[in-house]
Protein backbone atom coordinates (compact mmCIF):
# COMPACT_ATOMS: atom_id res chain seq x y z
CA UNK A 1 0.00 0.00 0.00
CA UNK A 2 2.78 2.52 0.98
CA UNK A 3 4.80 1.63 -2.96
CA UNK A 4 1.21 2.52 -4.31
CA UNK A 5 1.37 6.03 -2.65
CA UNK A 6 4.70 6.34 -3.12
CA UNK A 7 4.24 6.22 -7.13
CA UNK A 8 0.98 8.13 -7.23
CA UNK A 9 2.74 11.00 -5.38
CA UNK A 10 5.57 11.02 -7.95
CA UNK A 11 3.41 10.73 -11.00
CA UNK A 12 1.41 13.83 -9.22
CA UNK A 13 4.33 15.70 -8.61
CA UNK A 14 5.03 15.13 -12.16
CA UNK A 15 2.32 16.47 -13.30
CA UNK A 16 1.36 19.34 -11.24
CA UNK A 17 5.64 20.20 -9.22
CA UNK A 18 5.99 23.31 -10.85
CA UNK A 19 2.65 24.94 -9.88
CA UNK A 20 3.72 24.04 -5.88
CA UNK A 21 6.39 26.40 -4.31
CA UNK A 22 7.53 25.71 -1.24
CA UNK A 23 4.95 22.99 -0.32
CA UNK A 24 4.65 19.38 -0.74
CA UNK A 25 1.07 19.16 -0.62
CA UNK A 26 -0.53 15.83 1.93
CA UNK A 27 -2.50 13.58 -0.05
CA UNK A 28 -5.58 15.44 0.74
CA UNK A 29 -4.83 18.85 -0.56
CA UNK A 30 -3.50 17.26 -3.58
CA UNK A 31 -7.06 15.36 -4.22
CA UNK A 32 -9.06 18.62 -2.99
CA UNK A 33 -6.59 20.92 -5.97
CA UNK A 34 -7.39 18.38 -8.49
CA UNK A 35 -10.82 17.91 -8.02
CA UNK A 36 -11.29 21.85 -7.94
CA UNK A 37 -9.13 21.72 -11.19
CA UNK A 38 -11.42 18.77 -12.55
CA UNK A 39 -14.68 19.99 -11.54
CA UNK A 40 -14.90 23.60 -11.57
CA UNK A 41 -15.46 25.86 -15.15
CA UNK A 42 -17.00 29.22 -15.04
CA UNK A 43 -18.68 31.76 -17.71
CA UNK A 44 -17.01 34.94 -17.88
CA UNK A 45 -18.07 36.86 -21.77
CA UNK A 46 -19.71 33.92 -23.22
CA UNK A 47 -16.60 31.52 -22.47
CA UNK A 48 -16.16 28.55 -20.50
CA UNK A 49 -13.13 29.24 -18.46
CA UNK A 50 -11.00 26.10 -16.63
CA UNK A 51 -8.77 26.89 -13.75
CA UNK A 52 -5.22 25.76 -12.38
CA UNK A 53 -4.53 26.53 -9.00
CA UNK A 54 -0.66 27.80 -7.98
CA UNK A 55 0.56 27.40 -4.45
CA UNK A 56 3.04 29.59 -3.40
CA UNK A 57 4.25 29.15 0.62
CA UNK A 58 6.74 31.73 1.85
CA UNK A 59 8.21 32.24 5.25
CA UNK A 60 5.88 34.95 6.03
CA UNK A 61 2.65 34.41 4.01
CA UNK A 62 0.84 32.03 1.90
CA UNK A 63 -0.82 32.25 -1.45
CA UNK A 64 -2.97 30.13 -3.66
CA UNK A 65 -4.01 31.70 -6.93
CA UNK A 66 -6.30 30.57 -9.49
CA UNK A 67 -5.71 31.16 -13.23
CA UNK A 68 -9.16 31.24 -15.20
CA UNK A 69 -8.26 30.54 -19.22
CA UNK A 70 -10.54 28.33 -22.25
CA UNK A 71 -7.66 25.98 -22.29
CA UNK A 72 -6.00 24.19 -18.93
CA UNK A 73 -2.08 25.69 -20.91
CA UNK A 74 -1.61 28.91 -22.04
CA UNK A 75 2.03 28.59 -22.19
CA UNK A 76 4.68 31.47 -22.69
CA UNK A 77 3.81 32.51 -25.60
CA UNK A 78 -0.18 31.72 -25.09
CA UNK A 79 -2.62 34.41 -23.49
CA UNK A 80 -2.79 35.87 -21.04
CA UNK A 81 -5.30 34.41 -17.88
CA UNK A 82 -8.88 35.86 -18.56
CA UNK A 83 -9.77 35.62 -14.66
CA UNK A 84 -7.65 35.82 -11.77
CA UNK A 85 -8.00 35.37 -8.20
CA UNK A 86 -5.33 35.01 -5.63
CA UNK A 87 -6.23 33.94 -1.66
CA UNK A 88 -3.00 35.33 0.55
CA UNK A 89 -2.26 34.96 3.92
CA UNK A 90 -0.03 36.47 6.19
CA UNK A 91 1.73 35.10 8.75
CA UNK A 92 2.04 38.14 10.72
CA UNK A 93 -2.01 39.43 10.77
CA UNK A 94 -3.01 35.53 11.28
CA UNK A 95 -7.01 36.55 11.57
CA UNK A 96 -7.30 38.13 7.67
CA UNK A 97 -6.86 36.70 4.35
CA UNK A 98 -6.59 38.89 1.40
CA UNK A 99 -8.64 37.64 -1.56
CA UNK A 100 -7.90 39.82 -5.53
CA UNK A 101 -9.70 39.37 -8.28
CA UNK A 102 -8.79 40.82 -11.74
CA UNK A 103 -12.15 40.84 -12.76
CA UNK A 104 -13.15 43.38 -11.74
CA UNK A 105 -9.94 44.57 -10.13
CA UNK A 106 -10.94 44.50 -6.32
CA UNK A 107 -9.10 43.50 -3.43
CA UNK A 108 -10.92 41.92 -0.16
CA UNK A 109 -10.17 41.27 3.56
CA UNK A 110 -12.17 38.19 4.43
CA UNK A 111 -12.10 37.10 7.80
CA UNK A 112 -10.05 33.51 8.17
CA UNK A 113 -7.83 31.70 10.13
CA UNK A 114 -5.58 31.06 12.01
CA UNK A 115 -4.63 28.36 9.78
CA UNK A 116 -2.44 25.69 11.33
CA UNK A 117 -0.77 24.83 8.22
CA UNK A 118 -0.18 25.63 4.52
CA UNK A 119 -2.14 22.10 3.93
CA UNK A 120 -5.03 23.72 5.50
CA UNK A 121 -5.08 27.03 3.92
CA UNK A 122 -5.11 25.92 0.59
CA UNK A 123 -8.23 23.51 1.79
CA UNK A 124 -9.68 26.78 3.15
CA UNK A 125 -9.11 28.89 0.23
CA UNK A 126 -10.39 26.48 -2.75
CA UNK A 127 -13.23 25.86 -0.60
CA UNK A 128 -13.93 29.63 -0.64
CA UNK A 129 -13.55 30.15 -3.85
CA UNK A 130 -15.67 26.87 -4.81
CA UNK A 131 -18.60 28.48 -2.81
CA UNK A 132 -18.41 31.91 -4.62
CA UNK A 133 -18.10 30.35 -8.02
CA UNK A 134 -21.57 28.34 -6.85
CA UNK A 135 -22.98 31.24 -5.24
CA UNK A 136 -26.50 32.29 -6.84
CA UNK A 137 -25.81 35.83 -8.69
Amino acid sequence: MAGNQGNNLRKWRKRNGKKCYGINPQLATRQALEKFENEVMIRNDNRFLVSTVYLDMQEDRWAVAMAYNPSRHPGLHGQDNLLEVRYSYSLRKRMTMTMMRSDPLEELSVAAGPFQDPDTFVRYAITHERDLIHRPA
